[in-house]
């Protein structure tokens, strides 16, 4: 019982000594970050020791677990702040007596063992005392796996080399020299910018010449278009493959892409400006001593923020001219069909609006990792926007998943003409999100993808002219079928029209009659887009093979009651005379 006892004892013993030690990892001390450039190895805190904004060498202290109440414990944040603040006085001449500046000549950073550690101070022919700049402790060794004397070594010559520099660089000779070298830097900034800017100013009248190229192109194409939808139909050996417009849209696209070149390169000088006055700026205030800290504190964010934002709006442009250099080769290929390449333009155009997403989200992630936000901080922000997302963007979600199922599906493209809903008109931009539809009457409609539940196409692979004409009710029927089959036939043999009408057969007939009279229907089958031309010239035909077989329009029947007896003399009088 004694030795179950006293093996107990030893085992309780460390545990309760060891719950009274903080722990590392309670609550209260993981919810403390650590300040800016502090580092936790272990046991030990880290930071660096810096002067006019370069870091010597990194001191250590044992870790404050709760810096809001350090009790004896120094911070090693402080203890960098208080040596920094002795080589401040000393280079500056604050910390001496009537501000005296240190020789450079005769300054010698010493090393003295008092209690046991090393410290390490300053003197020179103008100081009548030693000044004292550190104390190297065992957390210091221990930090840098290394001797207190051997560690005292190496900062001396360190110490002793950047404070000659740091005094140096403060004399009048030097200011001169920095002030003159500055002088040369703007005057070459300005210089350079006069260069950029006009050859910048070059590629704008180019950029604004190839506008009104393309804008004028765009015009033709669709000016071509409506002709060939409203007189004139597709030439026999362009059929099927919608070949009369491959030149001019192969031709569009090689505008685009000079376009989007020249754009490219107007973005490339804008960004050259600014880099040159950013890093002009940022080396003028690194050449003076006394601004290089600031230099790097303040300008190191504005410049990372700025070339985060030039590699990836480069990157994005680099993207887009690939794509579009994908395109252009692929527009060589004989065997693509017009309606082949309003899908490569259509897939392409979504590629490009996902890509920008995709690369500026990489982007802002890359920044966030760098400025060393708050890990606790971005999953609050990350289970906020989760949160936010969970209701709020539901409908974003389903743009996004029917849009992709759109391309997948391939239900319509940039340039079909298509009826969603109460819409109704012709696809002009497609991307993930949303669908932009241009009306008959010149209105652009957006509608979320979401939305699209039934899509009616009507210029994919066929389409048909679904014909009705109405004839007076006291027509000859056989007649006026004979009629209409006749004027159809010889349109459809017509060389004119032979190229665009695929089938006349599907269906012909009387479809009703009424009072009104009598209605003559026929389905043609025809190239896509062509069923408007074809139905208006059938219509001009139909009017002229009437008037020469006296075939009238049907109109409504009035029939005349006399005397409770139905006189059809005189209705047949009354629409004579009518």
């Amino acid at each position: 019982m004694v030795l179950i006892s006293v093996a107990m004892n030893d085992a309780i013993a460390p545990l309760i000594a060891l719950g009274q030690l903080p722990s590392l990892t309670s609550p209260n001390n993981a919810a403390q970050p650590l300040p800016s450039g502090v580092e936790r190895r272990g046991t030990l805190e880290s930071t660096g020791v810096r002067l006019d904004g370069q870091q010597l060498f990194r001191i250590a202290s044992p870790a404050v677990l709760n810096r809001s109440q350090p009790d004896s414990q120094i911070p090693v944040e402080v203890r960098a702040r208080q040596i920094e603040g002795n080589l401040e006085q000393l280079v500056t001449g604050t910390g001496l007596p009537d501000k005296t500046v240190l020789d450079p000549k005769t300054l010698q950073v010493l090393i003295e063992t008092i209690n046991g550690h090393p410290v390490l101070l300053v003197k020179d022919a103008t100081l009548v005392e030693p000044k004292v700049l550190l104390t190297v402790t065992d957390a210091d060794a221990q930090y840098a796996s290394s001797r207190k004397d051997r560690l005292a070594a190496q900062w001396q010559k360190i110490l002793e080399s950047e404070l000659r520099q740091a005094v140096e660089l403060r004399q009048p000779e030097a200011l001169q020299q920095q002030v003159s070298t500055v002088i040369n830097v703007l005057v070459a900034m300005v210089l350079l910018t006069l260069v950029l800017g006009a050859t910048w100013a070059f590629f704008r009248q180019r950029k604004h010449h190839l506008e009104q190229r393309q804008a004028a192109e765009s015009l033709l194409i669709h000016a071509q278009e409506l002709e060939a939808q409203e007189r004139q139909p597709i030439e026999p050996s362009d059929i099927g493959s919608g070949l009369q417009l491959l030149p001019r849209l192969r031709h569009h696209f090689s505008v685009q892409q000079r376009l989007q070149i020249v754009r490219f390169i107007r973005w490339l000088l804008f960004w050259a400006i600014a880099f040159t006055w950013i890093v002009g700026i940022a080396y003028s205030l690194n050449t003076f001593p006394q601004t290089r800290q600031f230099a790097k504190k303040v300008v190191a964010i504005p410049i990372v923020l700025l070339l985060t934002w030039f590699l990836t709006g480069l990157t994005n442009r680099l993207t887009d001219l690939i794509v579009d250099r994908f395109i252009e080769s692929r527009e060589q290929e004989q065997f693509l069909t017009a309606a082949n390449l309003q899908r490569i333009a259509t897939i392409a155009n979504v590629i490009k609006g996902l890509k920008v997403v995709l690369l500026y989200a990489i982007a802002i992630l890359s920044v966030l990792q760098w400025l060393n936000l708050i890990p606790g901080l971005i999953l609050t922000l990350g289970a906020l926007v989760a949160l936010a997302i969970s209701f709020a963007a539901q409908s974003l979600v389903k743009d996004l998943v029917n849009g992709f199922l759109i391309l997948l599906e391939d239900q319509f493209r940039i340039g079909d003409n298509i009826v969603v809903g109460d819409v109704l008109g012709t696809v002009e931009n497609l991307n993930l999100r949303v669908t932009q539809i241009r009306s008959d009457n010149g209105n652009l409609i957006t509608v979320p993808n979401s939305l699209i539940a039934t899509v009616e196409n009507r210029t994919r692979t066929w389409a048909r002219a679904d014909f009705r004409i109405e004839v007076a009710y006291n027509t000859n029927v056989d007649h006026a079928l004979a009629v209409v089959r006749e004027t159809v036939d010889r349109m459809a043999q017509d060389p004119q029209w032979q190229s665009v009408i695929l089938d006349t057969h599907e269906l012909f007939g009387v479809d009703q009659i009424s009072h009104a009279g009598i209605v003559i229907r026929i389905w043609i089958k025809t190239v896509p887009s062509q069923q408007w031309a074809i139905a208006r010239e059938l219509r001009r035909r139909l009017k002229i093979a009437f008037d020469l077989h006296h075939i009238q329009i049907g109109i409504p029947q009035q029939i005349r009651v006399e005397n409770g007896s139905v006189n059809l003399d005189a209705v047949e009088h009354s629409s004579n005379s009518d």
